[in-house]
C-alpha cells in the first residue's frame, strides 16, 4: 500500500507547469470527476481556492504559491458533508488537511468522500504582502520561491517575511495523513515525487500510468533539519508570548485594541458551530444595562464582550487548533491572534498529549472521558 511515481520536471515551464501537468492528468486519467486546487484569478496576483471539473481550466493552478488566503479544509469539508455525487480530490497543505480531519472527527465532513493530495508546505506570506511582492516583481512565477526554500529554507532575496504561524509550524509535510503526498524536501530537483499511503493512493497512481520513483536519499534529512529549525523557532515565540501576555494584565492590554469584527472567528477552520453564543439574543443585552454598568464602574469599554469573546474561543477550539494562523491575517487590528491561539492551544493539547489532525483514530480530548486523564504520571 505504498507506492513512488515521479514526473520529469518540465523543461520549460519549470516546476509551475509540472504541477499543472499532473491536475490534468489526475483529471483525465486519475478517475477523478472535480479537482479541488489553488489557482491563480484572471488579472490578479491572488491565489484563491478553484473547484474545476474540466482540464481545460487548469491555467494558472500553483499549489506552491506562497499565501494562504484560507484554510482549505473548510472548503474540504464543505464538499463532503453529504454525497457530492462525484469522485472529488483536493490538494492541500498539511495544515489543511489536519483541520479538515479535526472536522470530520466533529462531524463536519467524510473522510470517505474525497481524495486527499497532500503537498510538503514550504511558507506562506500575509496575502496583502504577497500581492505587493508580486505586483513589484511582475515577472515573478514562483520558481525563485520554490528553490530558494527547497535550497536554503529562506525566501528569496526581496521577498517579504514569512507569516509568524509558517514559521513556528512544526508539521511542514503531510505525515501520512492524505492518500497521496507531493514530496518537495530532500528530493531530486529534476523530478516530482509522488507517494501513496494508501490503497486509494495506490489505485490513483496506477491510473496515471507515472514512471515509477524511488524514495530519496536526502528527504529525512531535509524534513529532520526544518522540523528542528521550526520547532527552535516555536519555543521562542512561546516564550515570547508567555513574557508580553502574563499575568492577566497583559493580555487585557494585548487585546483591548479588539473591535469584536470577529473575523478570527470566521476563518476560523475549527469555528464551526452554525449558532454561535455571540451572535444569540443572550448578548443582546438591553440598552439600559449597558448604563447600569457604567454607573456600577464609572466608565466601561464599548463593546464589552471583547475578551469574553477570546476567552470562549479558547475554551473552545484550542484542543483542535492547528495553528494555520488564518485568525491573525484576518484581524485589522494587527493583534497577534495566532501567537496567542497556539500559546494556548499548544499548553492544552500537552495536556492532554494530543496533536490535531495526526490520527483520524484519535478522539478528541473534549469529547471523550478518562477518569485519569489529568492525573500525574
Amino acid at each position: 500500500m505504498t507506492m513512488h511515481a515521479a514526473l520529469i520536471i518540465d523543461s520549460g515551464g519549470g516546476w509551475i507547469e509540472t504541477f499543472r501537468n499532473l491536475c490534468r492528468r489526475i483529471l483525465e486519467e486519475g478517475g477523478v470527476d472535480a479537482l479541488l486546487v489553488p489557482q491563480h484569478l484572471p488579472r490578479s496576483p491572488m491565489v484563491q481556492y478553484t473547484l474545476v471539473r474540466d482540464a481545460e481550466r487548469l491555467e494558472g493552478v500553483n499549489p506552491v504559491a506562497p499565501v494562504l488566503p484560507l484554510n482549505g479544509g473548510t472548503l474540504a469539508a464543505r464538499l463532503t458533508r453529504e454525497d457530492p455525487g462525484a469522485r472529488v480530490a483536493a490538494l492541500l497543505r498539511p495544515c489543511e488537511i489536519r483541520a479538515f480531519l479535526e472536522l470530520v472527527k466533529l462531524h463536519q465532513g467524510e473522510r470517505q468522500r474525497i481524495l486527499l493530495l497532500g503537498i510538503d508546505c514550504l511558507g506562506t506570506f500575509e496575502p496583502p504582502e504577497f500581492q505587493d511582492w508580486v505586483k513589484e516583481n511582475s515577472s515573478w512565477d514562483g520558481e525563485a520561491f520554490l528553490r530558494s526554500m527547497r535550497d536554503s529554507g529562506r525566501p528569496p532575496e526581496g521577498a517579504p517575511a514569512l507569516r509568524s504561524s509558517c514559521q513556528v509550524c512544526e508539521h511542514p509535510t503531510p505525515e501520512g495523513a492524505a492518500d497521496v503526498e507531493v514530496w518537495l524536501l530532500g528530493t531530486d530537483p529534476d523530478r516530482l515525487l509522488l507517494h501513496s499511503t494508501t490503497e486509494e493512493g495506490d489505485r490513483l497512481l496506477k491510473g496515471l500510468g507515472l514512471d515509477p520513483g524511488e524514495p530519496p536519499k536526502g528527504r529525512q534529512k531535509a524534513v529532520t533539519s526544518l522540523e528542528e529549525q521550526r520547532r527552535e523557532a516555536r519555543d521562542q515565540l512561546f516564550r515570547d508570548v508567555s513574557s508580553r501576555l502574563l499575568p492577566l494584565e497583559k493580555i487585557l492590554e494585548t487585546l483591548s485594541s479588539c473591535i469584536h469584527c470577529q473575523n478570527c472567528r470566521d476563518v476560523c477552520p475549527i469555528c464551526y458551530c452554525k449558532s454561535c453564543v455571540f451572535q444569540g439574543p443572550s448578548l443582546d443585552h438591553p440598552s439600559a444595562q449597558y448604563l447600569r454598568w457604567a454607573g456600577r464602574k464609572g466608565a466601561i469599554k464599548m463593546p464589552t464582550e471583547t475578551l469574553f469573546f477570546h476567552l470562549t474561543r479558547m475554551a473552545h477550539m484550542s484542543t483542535s487548533c492547528v495553528g494555520c494562523g488564518q485568525c491573525s491575517s484576518a484581524c485589522p487590528m494587527g493583534i497577534p491572534v495566532a501567537d496567542i491561539f497556539r500559546f494556548v492551544g499548544h499548553r492544552t493539547q500537552s495536556l492532554f498529549q494530543y496533536v490535531p489532525g495526526r490520527d483520524l483514530e484519535e478522539p478528541l480530548p473534549l469529547a471523550t472521558f478518562r477518569e485519569d486523564e489529568l492525573s500525574p504520571p
